[in-house]
């Protein structure tokens, strides 16, 4: 099946790209993360491949949380890539395809979507989409890269309706995925490329212009920490660095960052 409702294969297989890519649709999966992983075994070297599901039943979020992943409306795909370089570099690898979602939906919005770091991109202080990368130390070493968008949904579930969002609830306009989607791989292609070629600090330098979080006043939790500051850049390996209320720099690679409002 190459083809549901705005979805459509055949076109994004005959969009020009640098990389040798193979596309799988999938009406249905627990995760399009998941989907990569069982390929991984059987298909070890498979730089390139993106697999997109219409639903998923058991989305990946970031922290186990589960990503709401409604038919006929949103985006959820996974991307493969094995780039020669440690896990060390995959808080960079997140960025980029932040960064990618970021530009993409940009396009289809006025106004601009902001990332937050580490991995969403919030519109109006609401999720509109997110990143998650798992890193496998296989024999060639693979990044798997989800991102969902939530682009057509009309409703969320209770848990989550006050802090989601979509295309369609902020613009009030129906999106084509196909067309977003080969967006978001179009950029995704040129960050990936921009990495490669080790344009690390103007990657980051172009995160920073998509993001409202620095200079603000944020909690960071972490575990069972909290950590109250100021966002202040950050480093090159896409570590966050914040001026804690001691006024030492602290440096985070991961937690959940909440700004405070006014």
């Amino acid at each position: 099946m190459t083809k549901s409702s705005d979805i459509d294969l055949t076109v994004l297989q005959n969009s020009p790209s640098p990389e040798s890519r193979k596309w799988y649709f999938l009406p249905e999966t627990d995760s399009t993360n998941a989907e990569v992983i069982r390929r991984l075994s059987s298909h070890p070297s498979e730089e390139g491949l993106v697999v997109i599901a219409d639903c998923q039943t058991g989305g990946k979020g970031r922290s186990g949380r589960v990503w709401h992943s409604a038919p006929g409306t949103g985006i959820y795909l996974s991307m493969l890539i094995q780039p020669n370089f440690s896990s060390e570099r995959i808080p960079i690898v997140t960025l980029m395809a932040g960064l990618a979602a970021a530009i993409a939906v940009n396009e289809f919005i006025p106004q601009p979507a902001q990332l937050k770091w580490p991995n969403d991109l919030l519109l109006n202080n609401k999720k509109i989409a997110g990143v998650l990368c798992e890193y496998y130390a296989t024999k060639v070493p693979a990044v798997i890269i989800g991102i969902g968008i939530n682009v057509n949904h009309t409703q969320f579930p209770d848990d989550i309706k006050d802090i989601a969002t979509s295309l369609k609830l902020e613009s009030g306009l129906e999106t084509n995925r196909t067309t977003l989607i080969k967006q978001l791989v179009t950029q995704f292609d040129f960050q990936y490329s921009e990495l490669k070629n080790n344009k690390i600090q103007a990657l980051i330098d172009n995160w920073t212009r998509h993001s409202d979080l620095f200079g603000k006043s944020i909690i960071i939790s972490k575990g069972d920490q909290s950590i109250t500051g100021k966002a202040v850049r950050l480093d090159n390996l896409g570590r966050l660095v914040v001026l804690n209320e001691s006024g030492k720099e602290i440096v985070l690679d991961s937690g959940e960052v909440r700004i405070q409002r006014k």
